[in-house]
């Protein structure tokens, strides 16, 4: 069994947890805390990469006290340097070199880079023909937490091209990390039979979640032609057609078409205007209400909670907040409504 830390949006702990209970046979949920969660599995690390929710995904190699005055420094190296590194694949390394990420939490003396530097200088003392690359450019990262006298030690399993599925996708204005958008879908529990829409799709970051597990009907819209473009551009080749241009305020779609509707509502800051958002959220709620089916559920996120509970009373949706979360400086949340 290897342990392993999972990072995730703050207050998405609780999402990533049931996703990596569901996804990994055998795992063991350890601790979690804000922005990680700690599991053990005996599965190789490439049968993690199911878990659609983390950004990130680090083995982690030890545990271990730490000081917290720079002379503790000398310590910290000597610690990295007991460290078992044996299950490093010294091709993974190559002429690009490893580099050490650092960050700390208490009253220490040190800075983090400091505290980098003396953890790579530990990595060398073991590995002395091991290359030190640059933040830039470097082909392994290891990655020291410090929090008060505690060390957590790890190395990054992932890359950037992991979060953002792929390099080459696009994004328009305002739109979801996909991890966050994933989040989204979980929390709309899946299913085969779902039919399911975006009302406000953008970049088709939602949309393209949701394609991840089988589904029976799938559709997404903007009121912007070159945004849909944009998302069609972000869509498998056979789902393209399912992003349509549309004002959200009147889909063209049947009474009752969905069982699930899973949005990030426009909150006024990137795009749109803020003071219409009164006008704008009632008339979104109210076909929201129309196209779900009876018994079905919308997971909405917004920050404007109170506008929306407004609108989904007058609309005839129940609506509970379900998770705060913090994104980009602001705090929206993920609401349920359900008709």
């Amino acid at each position: 069994m290897m342990t392993y830390m999972a990072t995730v949006l703050p207050g998405l702990e609780t999402v990533l947890a049931d996703e990596i209970k569901s996804k990994i046979p055998g795992v063991k949920l350890l601790n979690t805390k804000r922005g990680k969660n700690f599991f053990e599995s005996a599965l190789p690390a490439e049968n993690l990469l199911c878990l659609r929710t983390t950004d990130n995904l680090y083995r982690v190699i030890c545990v271990f006290s730490a000081g917290l005055y720079r002379s503790d420094l000398h310590e910290l190296e000597r610690q990295i340097a007991t460290c078992d590194l044996s299950f490093v694949n010294e091709n993974e390394i190559g002429p690009d070199g490893f580099v050490v990420n650092a960050s700390r939490k208490g009253a220490h003396t040190f800075s983090r880079f400091e505290a980098a530097d003396a953890a790579a200088s530990g990595i060398k003392r073991q590995y002395p023909h091991w290359r030190l690359g640059s933040p830039e450019n470097h082909s392994l990262e290891f990655r020291l937490d410090l929090e008060d006298e505690s060390a957590l030690f790890s190395v990054r399993l992932t890359d950037s091209a992991f979060r953002f599925r792929g390099r080459s996708r696009l994004f328009a204005p305002a739109a979801l990390r996909p991890t966050i958008a994933h989040a989204l879908v979980w929390l709309s529990s899946p299913h085969a039979d779902d039919r399911f829409i975006d009302p406000c799709c953008g970049s088709g970051t939602i949309v393209s979640e949701r394609l991840a597990y089988p589904i029976l009907d799938i559709r997404g819209g903007d009121l912007s032609e070159p945004v849909a473009q944009v998302a069609r551009s972000n869509m498998p080749s056979t789902y393209e057609d399912v992003i349509k241009r549309w004002d959200a305020r009147n889909i063209p779609l049947d009474n009752g078409w969905a069982n699930k509707i899973v949005c990030n509502l426009p909150f006024g800051r990137q795009i749109g205007d803020r003071d219409q958002l009164n006008k704008l959220y009632p008339d979104l709620l109210q076909e929201i209400s129309r196209l779900l089916q009876s018994g079905g559920d919308a997971i909405l996120l917004t920050e404007e909670g109170a506008l929306l509970h407004q609108a989904a009373e007058q609309s005839g949706l129940s609506c509970s907040e379900s998770i705060r979360i913090s994104l980009k400086g602001i705090q929206p949340a993920v609401y349920k409504l359900k008709k």
